[in-house]
């Protein structure tokens, strides 16, 4: 009987064991649930697209005429670079411009302009301007904007008077 009583209680401690749990010194519990996740970020706004670029002038001589009121009708030349950034003096003979980068010529009004100066083009636009502070020096400004194959601008020029008008050109082909 001795023996029975011994077998059973091995076989109670037995399988009384593992429901009793192990622990160590530093008294530790079990680990908790874990903690719900994040919410995710928003995306950021895409950029703005950059702004198109103007495309050369024509290339060569340009022709066009204009009307000045009071000042009357006027015409007027001016040569385009190979690059299409300037108004360059022209490499070919052609009588309204003489060879020159720019040139412009009132009919009623004692107004004009020859110029070899370079006058660059920046974004299809170019300028040409003096102040004229001494007669003798003379007075300009001449815009121009291409658009294709036209441009336009207005013109104003002269020593004493000033003679002034809008204006239209397109390339020489």
């Amino acid at each position: 009987m001795r023996y029975v009583i011994w077998n059973w209680v091995g076989m109670f401690a037995l399988l009384a064991l593992p429901l009793a749990g192990c622990s160590d010194s530093t008294n530790e519990g079990a680990a908790g649930s874990g903690g719900d996740a994040g919410a995710g970020g928003t995306a950021g706004s895409g950029g703005m697209a950059g702004t198109g670029g103007t495309e050369p002038a024509p290339v060569g001589l340009w022709t066009g005429s204009g009307q000045g009121g009071a000042d009357g009708a006027f015409t007027l030349c001016f040569n385009v670079s190979e690059d299409g950034d300037a108004l360059v003096p022209s490499m070919e003979a052609n009588p309204g411009c003489e060879g020159r980068s720019f040139a412009i010529e009132f009919d009623d009004c004692a107004g004009g302009l020859l110029t070899s100066e370079v006058v660059p083009i920046v974004d299809g636009v170019f300028n040409l301007f003096r102040d004229g502070a001494d007669a003798m020096e003379g007075y300009w400004d001449i815009t121009g904007t291409f658009d294709g194959n036209t441009a336009s601008g207005d013109a104003t020029v002269g020593w004493i008077a000033r003679c002034s008008g809008s204006w239209d050109a397109t390339p020489i082909e």
